[in-house]
């Protein structure tokens, strides 16, 4: 069971850039010290959703600064990069930390981006696959030669090599079902958003277990992480009331950063987040305010005694012990502080969790 946290820097206007990451650095190094297992990095652009733009460049700082923590990134964009400049970036990093480094990738859902970097958007998904074929084969067999649907590559040797063999570990993060099955097609371990219910949790496993058996690989052995909003305090009502505004100051960033429901409409590679926007109108979650409210009820938020029943009814249902949780919805550095120590101590024992270094 891995337990990591994430690093959003996400800016309110309480804190200044400078304040954004370096809490984001005492973050990490607290998680390092409370025995967390991995410190995952946003990657976004032209938004006070995070102001990470190069979540590569971000995780060398961190891992410079801890010592037994992974670091990850979730994600790196892929459709706005080049795949073999992540090969070697992933690689000296893993070189570097000798093996802490854990590499995310995700195809993007901010119109700007595409914009600003001139990548079509409706070439994301066909541009992440290839990429992702692209570094894996890297890996493999050590050339970067590729003749493909969207990019051709020379034969060329990329340096430094990856330390971890036969290579780093990739997650992608995803819910739509083709991005399962395209996910479960290589055995590439999902990160997946916890904004819906178990139940809706659990047929995306099952899709993905049916889609990777067929290709002959076994889904128990793919190492899943969920992502949620995890914050507690002495009374669920308590934890809601300190992190209710700013959640819905978050969620705004992000609907004001991301594809309108009319560009969706647009897009037939985002027929599942148009459907997701039909969803929530059809639940009467019309208003940022009424989302927060649905978000949080489907997330490890509340009492101790309700966040420990709510990973292990979430453990049940899906089979993934891996979590990736959003620490920061206060965004108020000591309390933030407070509620990493909180989980650490009194809620995730009770689940089974051990912090690094202990192995009895």
């Amino acid at each position: 069971m891995d337990m990591g946290v994430m690093l959003t820097t996400a800016h309110p206007d309480h804190w200044t850039e400078t304040e954004v990451f370096d809490n984001s650095i005492d973050f990490a190094v607290a998680a390092d010290e409370l025995g967390y297992q991995s410190a995952w990095l946003l990657e976004h652009h032209f938004t006070r959703y995070g102001l990470c733009p190069n979540t590569l460049t971000m995780a060398g700082y961190v891992l410079g600064k801890t010592k037994q923590i992974k670091v990850g990134t979730a994600v790196v964009i892929l459709p706005l990069d080049h795949p073999i400049r992540i090969a070697e970036q992933t690689n000296m990093l893993d070189q570097l930390s000798h093996g802490r480094f854990i590499l995310g990738v995700g195809r993007g859902y901010f119109p700007k981006d595409f914009e600003a970097f001139g990548v079509d958007p409706a070439k994301s998904h066909v541009l992440q696959t290839e990429y992702v074929d692209v570094i894996r084969s890297i890996w493999e067999t050590g050339s970067a030669k590729w003749e493909g649907q969207e990019i051709t590559l020379p034969d060329v040797t990329p340096f430094p090599t990856q330390f971890t063999r036969p290579n780093p570990p990739m997650y992608g993060v995803g819910q739509s079902p083709s991005t399962i099955e395209w996910a479960a097609s290589r055995g590439l371990p999902l990160i997946m958003p916890v904004i819906g219910t178990l139940e809706a949790m659990r047929s995306i496993i099952d899709l993905y277990n049916e889609t990777a058996e067929s290709h002959g690989i076994d889904p128990t052995t793919v190492p899943h992480a969920m992502c949620t909003v995890a914050h507690v305090a002495k009374t669920t009502q308590q934890a809601r009331d300190e992190i209710w505004k700013h959640m819905c100051w978050w969620e705004q960033e992000h609907d004001d950063a991301a594809f309108t429901m009319e560009q969706l409409q647009k897009l037939p590679n985002y027929r599942f987040q148009y459907g997701e926007w039909q969803a929530a109108a059809l639940r009467g979650d019309r208003t940022n305010a009424d989302f927060t409210n649905y978000m949080l009820d489907n997330s490890i938020v509340g009492s101790v005694e309700e966040c420990v029943d709510r990973i292990g009814r979430t453990m049940e249902a899906t089979g993934v012990r891996n979590f990736q949780l959003g620490v920061e919805a206060t965004l108020h550095h000591d309390r933030i502080l407070e509620n990493m120590n909180m989980f650490a101590e009194d809620v995730l024992p009770r689940v089974g969790w051990k912090p690094n270094g202990v192995t009895s």
